[in-house]
């Protein structure tokens, strides 16, 4: 009798845990609202320390397989990256849609730059943008960055 009621506790515990599987405590819609705000200040820090060319904090904030993907083409790799900065003047954001899942963020917005790249200036009308983060312990990091801008 006791090895049945061991028996049928064991089958009940593996079913609640198989059960429990299929739950989440995330938003299944990838709902934007709540992460818009913690995006908005993600992509804000990464223009700022482009636009100060803060290579300090840019060591820090991009991991170490980040990639950038630029509109014209060319892929750069987290070092080609700092130790290329381009000049950024001024910008503005727009549009931003921020959807976490999890510990991972991707996020979309608008800029509006003054920038120019390799000796190139860029239009500065609005061009969309896409970056996507990871959260480590209580901090994010950017793992990749897309530019749709193409320079004049």
């Amino acid at each position: 009798m006791k090895t049945r009621v061991a028996s049928i506790a064991a089958v009940l515990i593996a079913a609640v845990t198989i059960a429990g599987c299929g739950s989440t405590s995330y938003d299944v819609n990838g709902s934007a609202t709540n992460a818009n705000s913690e995006g908005t200040k993600l992509v804000t820090r990464l223009l700022e320390d482009v636009k100060t060319k803060n290579k300090t904090d840019l060591e820090n904030f991009l991991t170490p397989n980040w990639l950038l993907q630029r509109g014209t083409g060319v892929p750069l790799t987290k070092s080609e990256f700092i130790n290329g900065l381009p000049d950024l003047g001024s910008y503005s954001i727009s549009n931003v849609k921020a959807v976490q899942y999890e510990d991972s963020m991707s996020v979309s917005f608008v800029a509006t730059t003054d920038l120019v790249v390799d000796g190139k200036q860029f239009p500065g009308t609005p061009a969309p943008y896409l970056s996507s983060f990871i959260k480590v312990g209580d901090s994010w990091y950017i793992l990749s960055h897309a530019n749709f801008n193409k320079p004049k």
